[in-house]
């Protein structure tokens, strides 16, 4: 077990990058009439200046201190730039409707943080409830921004999104997931982020049946994600061509890793997992769920060629791995993994063609 405080540990895991530089000729939103550190809602200012821009083709410049949204602040095509997530802040008054939602081709976010002065309860879901939302975006990046409270997802990518990065961001005590893939969304990369406090999965892909396809092609790295989330670490229930490699998963309800295809939930198949270099420890954490530190599962549909590689899985709950489900599962390899200070089974495989080879602890 990694005897470290967590937090310095996860200091280390997570690489931050440097905010997006101002351009010199960016619209301010101060030029718009938004002014900061008051009870005025900067609103209008704020989308007037992203309209500005789109049709200029520049960049929008958040300035230090803290504006206040009372409606979805609507980036199509056009970068939004603050002077990093400690100085230019963003506070939505609306519980019910505070996303920023991303539209169109190239938006870039950066540099600044994004709280709910109040949540409300989950409830449907809405997207409106959301941190930030991504609508059919595509070639997008989201980058060193904070994120604090949000009454469903911090960010969901979905619409069919393509091509986009998310990076470098901290999310704190999210609604719903940290961040959710679906929708069909495809080609994105989750990198570097921490999530702490989710009120469900940290990080998850997600496929339900009714979607138009598959999500897809998702490379989910070096992130830092659990301390006391509600639900799974990082999770893929439906999804093709996912890499799930050196992160670390500490102390959530529900698994760690979860590979799954729900009945429950009306989900798609899995295909093509891989699980490599990652460091789960201390999950499963809810008595009544009784998930082990990884776990595959099916209740329906298929799951096929999920490969776990290299990875550390320490200090379990109830039990190390576990392969189960009365849908139908394929190949699952095991190569070169380490079990430690495990309570409960260390390996539980009931369904499956389970491929095991140079493991430690099973």
């Amino acid at each position: 077990m990694n005897n470290k405080p967590a937090e310095e540990a996860g200091e280390e895991a997570v690489k931050q990058t440097e905010p997006v530089p101002i351009p010199e000729d960016a619209i301010s939103v101060a030029d718009s009439g938004a002014t900061a550190d008051d009870d005025t809602d900067d609103f209008d200012a704020i989308q007037s200046a992203i309209d500005q821009a789109a049709e200029s083709g520049k960049a929008v410049y958040v300035p230090a201190g803290n504006y206040r949204l009372s409606k979805i602040l609507v980036v199509k095509g056009v970068s939004l730039l603050g002077d990093g997530a400690d100085q230019s802040i963003l506070t939505s008054t609306n519980p019910e409707n505070g996303s920023i939602d991303i539209e169109g081709d190239g938006v870039v976010l950066s540099g600044f943080a994004h709280v709910y002065e109040t949540t409300v309860e989950r409830g449907d879901g809405a997207n409106d409830k959301n941190s930030i939302t991504v609508r059919g975006a595509t070639n997008f990046k989201i980058q060193n921004i904070r994120i604090d409270k949000s009454s469903t997802a911090g960010i969901f990518v979905g619409y069919q999104s393509k091509d986009g990065v998310i990076q470098s961001n901290v999310l704190e005590r999210t609604g719903a997931d940290g961040i959710h893939i679906t929708d069909g969304s495809s080609g994105i990369l989750v990198e570097n982020n921490t999530v702490k406090e989710a009120g469900d999965d940290t990080i998850a892909v997600v496929s339900y049946e009714e979607n138009p396809a598959t999500s897809s092609d998702v490379t989910i790295r070096g992130n830092d994600v659990g301390y006391n989330s509600k639900a799974r670490g990082i999770s893929v229930v439906g999804g093709e061509n996912v890499k799930i490699e050196n992160n670390r998963i500490y102390n959530t309800e529900m698994a760690g890793i979860y590979i799954s295809v729900e009945k429950e939930w009306e989900t798609r198949n899995v295909k093509n997992i891989t699980v490599t270099g990652n460091t789960v420890d201390h999950t499963g954490t809810r008595l009544t769920a009784e998930h082990p530190n990884v776990l595959v599962y099916a209740s329906q549909g298929k799951i096929d060629e999920v490969t776990f590689n290299n990875n550390t899985i320490t200090d379990s709950v109830h039990g190390g791995i576990g392969v189960w489900g009365s849908g139908d599962i394929g190949n699952i390899y095991f190569d070169a993994n380490k079990l430690e200070n495990t309570q409960g089974l260390a390996t539980n495989f009931k369904s499956g063609k389970i491929h095991s080879e140079d493991n430690i602890g099973f």
